[in-house]
């Protein structure tokens, strides 16, 4: 449980910003576009700290290293909370961002420090799973907390959420690293560039980087959507962004039920069918009846389901290539996450609201890319520097072998 408030931490701070962004365009007397930064750069900063969190790790063990990024998290935290203009918000959410990740990157890694590779994406599920709880109802304490007292309420709540789950890592959480490498630029050029070498590597990156933007996609465009389109207020996008986030639950409930049973890399295939499935549904359904609630929603809500079956385990695939290397690995699958689904805000951003078109258009070629690279990433050939791709047959439960040696 401790992982998952570590990891929910970062995610419950940026999705309770989320439907307050339609009501910082008045406050600081701004453009959406720009407005949109709040969101896209703290994306971005996730992304950047992520490549500096997993090698230290690597070298200094998890503990430490998590511990330091979620004081530093806190500062970050007060200052968004006392910005007095947009950009000393946007500057504060950078800062925050680049605190967050510290548990995005080492809960993966430290379940993979303990787990062989379907049992990690058992774990992994099971956190994602549990730490879904709390993004879940974050949008519905954001949007009320910004209609009824004032946006600056949100990062007040997420500062004494942060202080409570850094008390809890000091008290309980034990090191799990006892193979440390070197830190030194070369070393870590050498780690990167040696996971980097592997098809299979970039293909489950790849996968889970599509899957991720085609999510943060849809989150930065639907409260706008919902504002300038329907004219809703920030408290129906965190009433009804509820609907996919239970069908991403159901999904990882799904993965950690079937991971052993039928081998996580059947998963990624799976999920991610179900999720263009999904994209394929609300193309037609907004060219059929137009822009509507439902027609944002329930399809979003079946393509998270795929997400949630087809994410741990392509990110435990991607781990379990060279699992000496987990925290590095893990930095670099999220910095292309958070990368490409900071790419995705921006090219959102840039589209008119009054229409749901572009961001249809985006949200199902991020999903189309993600089936792809999960194809290209199950049928990189076994032997050699893949290991872990021996086929895509359901494995048995029990000890698997060393990957990656």
């Amino acid at each position: 449980m401790l992982l998952s408030a570590v990891t929910a931490l970062g995610f419950c701070a940026l999705h309770m910003v989320v439907p307050a962004l339609p009501l910082l365009v008045p406050a600081f007397d701004d453009s959406p576009a720009r407005v949109q930064l709040v969101l896209t750069l703290y994306l971005a900063g996730i992304a950047a700290g992520q490549l500096v969190y997993g090698p230290l790790s690597d070298r200094f063990g998890r503990r430490p290293v998590l511990i330091a990024g979620l004081a530093l998290f806190l500062a970050g935290t007060i200052l968004c909370a006392a910005a007095w203009s947009l950009t000393a918000l946007i500057v504060g959410r950078l800062l925050q961002a680049l605190r967050a990740c510290a548990g995005i990157v080492l809960a993966r890694a430290i379940i993979r420090d303990v787990y062989d590779r379907e049992a990690a994406a058992r774990g992994l599920a099971l956190v994602m799973m549990a730490m879904s709880l709390a993004p879940a109802v974050s949008p519905a304490f954001g949007a009320y907390l910004a209609e009824w007292l004032d946006w600056r309420a949100i990062f007040i709540l997420l500062g004494g959420l942060g202080g409570i789950v850094f008390a809890a890592t000091v008290v309980r959480l034990p090191e799990t690293n006892f193979q440390r490498v070197s830190l030194d630029l070369t070393g870590m050029g050498r780690t990167s560039i040696l996971l980097l070498r592997s098809p299979a590597f970039i293909g489950f990156a790849l996968c889970s980087a599509c899957t991720s933007a085609s999510w943060f996609t849809f989150i930065a465009a639907a409260p706008q959507l919902l504002a300038q389109g329907l004219g809703e207020p920030p408290s129906t996008y965190g009433l009804m962004i509820l609907l996919p986030m239970a069908a991403y639950m159901l999904g990882n409930a799904a993965a950690a039920r079937f991971a052993l049973r039928f081998g996580s890399l059947r998963l990624v295939i799976c999920g991610r069918a179900l999720a263009f499935a999904g994209a394929i549904a609300m193309a037609v359904w907004w060219l059929a009846a137009g822009l509507d609630i439902w027609v944002l929603f329930v399809p979003i809500a079946l393509s998270s389901i795929g997400d949630g079956l087809s994410q741990p385990s392509a990110m435990a695939a991607g781990l379990s290539i060279q699992p000496r290397f987990a925290g590095t690995a893990s930095g670099l699958m999220g910095f292309t996450q958070m990368i490409v689904a900071a790419l995705g805000t921006f090219l959102v951003g840039l589209m008119p609201y009054d229409s749901a078109f572009g961001t249809i258009v985006v949200i199902g070629g991020f999903i189309a890319l993600g089936l792809a690279f999960g194809i290209f990433a199950v049928r990189r050939p076994a032997g050699g520097t893949l290991p872990v791709l021996a086929g895509i047959a359901p494995s048995q439960p029990g000890p698997a072998p060393a990957e990656g040696s």
